[in-house]
């Protein structure tokens, strides 16, 4: 049996107030139902409460045709709820109070079983700026802990001791974690020794640089890709899975023109992975990103799935 699990940042995914939000909506649905995944983690759900994004997702879950709601524990008197996790990243709603917005979620196929028990939400402060949500799924009769999660995207610093928590949730189990890492893998591939992503910022020279670097005593220096968060993750047991099946490289993002015709000031990288455990890489068969028509006029981020064989020892 193979197991199909994927991450996708939805892009300021809110409810669809306007007819083009509806457009947009309806893409990203049509592109999830062809992902054909019996996972998928999600980020960038937004709602001014965790209740506006629960319910988001709710919708998207039931209008692609997968689940998100969480085991009841009658005995401790958990409900179900949303599979979702709350930003600290966002904006002050209209009556002007600060509320974190950018949520990260899990849904899942049909016959996917969620273990009871065994929901977590990392909220954001005082662990993430976005979060991380984690939940045991049982894969006819194969249980991973799958989660979702996006870093830090301004402060290097920041995005470096986040990477130690993912990392902490995920130590000794079987598990995969999909992300929007906001930082290239610091992986190497499996067939040339070297680094699997290129450095996308060598030749690079804008305001914005700065969030995404290594700190240089001289400005005049060539930058380099802030790479520590990656590391910290890959040492720690959390392994790219692009670079771990050695998969042709493409570009998670980067192909997004803004409302205003400017085009993405990064240019193309791979900042959107699944990680495994170590328990788990002998199971993955395969990494793709899903660049289509469709997935590339619904979010700044493509989809990228990976395959995961069942069954296989350790």
């Amino acid at each position: 049996m193979i197991i199909h699990s994927g991450t996708y940042n939805l892009f300021n995914l809110a409810l669809p107030q306007s007819s083009d939000d509806k457009d947009r909506y309806e893409r990203l649905v049509g592109v999830i139902r062809d992902l054909g995944a019996d996972s998928v983690a999600v980020q960038e759900v937004l709602g001014h409460t965790l209740e506006d994004a629960g319910r988001l997702l709710r919708q998207l879950a039931d209008d692609t045709g997968m689940a998100c709601m969480t085991a009841p524990n009658p005995a401790l008197g958990v409900p179900a709820m949303p599979a979702i996790a709350a930003s600290q990243h966002g904006h002050p709603d209209k009556n002007g109070v600060f509320r974190g917005n950018y949520h990260v979620g899990l849904i899942w196929a049909p016959g996917v079983e969620p273990v009871p028990g065994t929901w977590r939400a990392y909220d954001g402060a005082p662990d993430f700026w976005h979060a991380l949500a984690t939940h045991v799924l049982d894969f006819g009769g194969t249980r991973i802990k799958v989660g979702s999660y996006q870093g830090d995207p301004f402060r290097p610093d920041c995005r470096y001791n986040e990477a130690r928590r993912v990392t902490s949730a995920f130590v000794g189990q079987i598990g995969l974690v999909g992300m929007d890492a906001n930082c290239v893998s610091a992986d190497l591939s499996s067939s040339t020794g070297r680094y699997y992503d290129h450095d996308p910022y060598t030749d690079q020279n804008h305001d914005l640089l700065e969030y995404q670097i290594q700190w240089r005593e001289d400005a005049s220096e060539l930058p380099a890709a802030d790479r520590r968060a990656a590391e910290v993750m890959h040492r720690q047991g959390l392994l790219d899975t692009a670079a771990l099946v050695d998969a042709p490289w493409e570009a998670s993002c980067g192909h997004w023109i803004d409302t205003a015709g400017r085009p993405d000031v990064w240019g193309p990288r791979r900042i959107d992975t699944v990680r495994v455990t170590r328990h788990l890489a002998p199971a993955v068969r395969a990494h793709r990103t899903i660049r289509t028509d469709s997935s590339l006029a619904a979010s700044d981020h493509l989809p990228v799935i990976v395959d995961i064989e069942t069954g296989v020892e350790p």
